[in-house]
């Protein structure tokens, strides 16, 4: 058995049986008013390091929503610094993380519902989930979800759950003050640099697919595209499913 993860004083862990998601533990607890900032429920499932923090937030929703790829770029810090050197951390907009081509993960954000964009939050959950390795039957028959993979399918053999799900809650921690004091631009750069490059791309928002060529991610985090019918953008509220 892997020991627990230790967090720094800001964060409360709670541990949640392999057999629940820590995702909907969380939301319970927002709906029952049991939350409080910091708490951070950890799956002690070993196949994949997965988490959800509860944040209360000082803005407004649409701003607070940067939390997504800020925590993204504290994945990329924390891989960065505990796995291999020639591990390939990537991301696709607006919250798919990728190693070597592969998905390994994604990021997740909930805000209370009826929440505008404009509005503060009492609470809200961010979270995260990376698969450490692959279910057999994955692994047997790769050619069936080619698009998937998992830590230790991409030399990542020595770490575990328990470090990876302690070295993004550090690094996510120390971007949240960086973003507190200078904004997103310090992480602007490296969320646009590890974009997954590609000729094309489709991002789907409701019943509309939007294609074409991204030229860029603008100051907020959202998405700049050119297509056909010329240039327009993709906020990162209507890429997270908040926004039409």
């Amino acid at each position: 058995m892997l020991p627990d993860p230790e967090f720094p004083p800001l964060l409360t862990g709670h541990a949640v049986p392999a057999s629940q998601d820590p995702l909907i533990v969380a939301l319970e607890r927002m709906r029952e008013a049991r939350l409080e900032a910091g708490d951070l429920f950890w799956s002690m499932a070993e196949t994949h390091a997965r988490a959800a923090i509860a944040l209360e937030p000082d803005c407004s929703l649409g701003k607070a929503l940067q939390m997504v790829p800020l925590l993204m770029v504290a994945i990329g810090d924390a891989l960065g610094a505990i796995g291999p050197p020639n591990l390939a951390l990537m991301y696709r907009w607006p919250q798919t993380l990728l190693v070597n081509g592969g998905e390994v993960g994604d990021v997740f954000l909930h805000a209370p519902d009826g929440i505008g964009l404009e509005e503060t939050p009492d609470f809200m959950v961010l979270g995260f989930s990376i698969a450490m390795s692959l279910p057999p039957e994955i692994i047997d028959a790769p050619g069936l979800t080619s698009h998937a993979t998992a830590l230790f399918e991409e030399g990542c053999g020595d770490l575990d759950r328990t470090q990876v799900i302690e070295a993004v809650a550090r690094h996510f921690l120390s971007w949240v003050d960086t973003w507190e004091h200078d904004g997103f631009a310090a992480a602007h750069a490296d969320f646009h640099g590890r974009m997954q490059p590609a000729d094309t791309i489709a991002v789907q928002i409701g019943p509309v697919t939007h294609e074409g060529r991204m030229i860029g991610i603008d100051e907020d985090g959202g998405l700049l595209l050119k297509g056909t019918d010329g240039a327009h953008g993709l906020s990162l509220a209507q890429g997270l499913g908040m926004a039409e």
